[in-house]
């Protein structure tokens, strides 16, 4: 976390859940990192959480409210097993005030031989499971249209298939890229912040 002003940067907001620290500075910035569950100790380091927009002040009850709230798309990465390369999938959800909340994902899972579609309904905050690593936003205004048509792509996009461990070129996070590379085709992700992923993936260990 950069240095500023030290009125800006007092901690106006500190909480604990799931194995994960939340800090919120007076200049409005979230930040945060995972604790060891035994020591609570830091695990990582600080990384931003990212805000939703605010909503309508003039809005009705609460659900018109949470519907007036963007939907972001993103990609999620997990830690697994020491050695292992972080897992990757897609994410769409509408942040709460700490970025968090529950959401839709598309992902693939099982040996790199033969991996299948796991996808699961809007009901887990994954942006909170002890597991997660990192996100990266690709759209934040996923509009019911674009939702719908993520949802397509992700179903139709062909998981990764090898006939022995020896001849895997590709896991979860090859498989995400490529339903970005369409994304991309469609207009909902940029193609810069796919090459910037590009960056991050992680080597296939046969």
């Amino acid at each position: 976390m950069a240095d500023g002003n030290n009125d800006a940067r007092a901690v106006v907001h500190r909480a604990v859940r799931n194995g994960r620290e939340y800090i919120e500075y007076a200049d409005g910035s979230s930040w945060t990192r995972k604790l060891d569950r035994a020591t609570g100790q830091p695990v990582s380091d600080w990384v931003t959480v990212e805000k939703p927009p605010p909503a309508d002040d003039n809005d009705g009850g609460t659900s018109e409210k949470t519907a007036s709230i963007k939907r972001c798309l993103s990609v999620v990465a997990e830690h697994q097993a020491e050695g292992e390369p972080k897992h990757w999938y897609l994410f769409a959800h509408r942040p709460n005030d700490m970025g968090t909340g529950p959401g839709q994902v598309w992902q693939v899972t099982g040996d790199a031989e033969f991996m299948r579609y796991d996808h699961s309904a809007a009901d887990v905050d994954r942006m909170s499971s002890p597991s997660y690593a990192w996100h990266q936003v690709v759209s934040r205004a996923l509009a019911d249209e674009r939702f719908a048509r993520v949802d397509e792509i992700a179903r139709a996009e062909r998981p990764p298939s090898a006939p022995s461990r020896a001849a895997v070129t590709e896991h979860c996070q090859g498989w995400t890229i490529r339903v970005l590379r369409r994304l991309v085709g469609e207009g909902i992700v940029d193609e810069s912040v796919v090459r910037m992923l590009e960056g991050y993936m992680d080597p296939i260990r046969n």
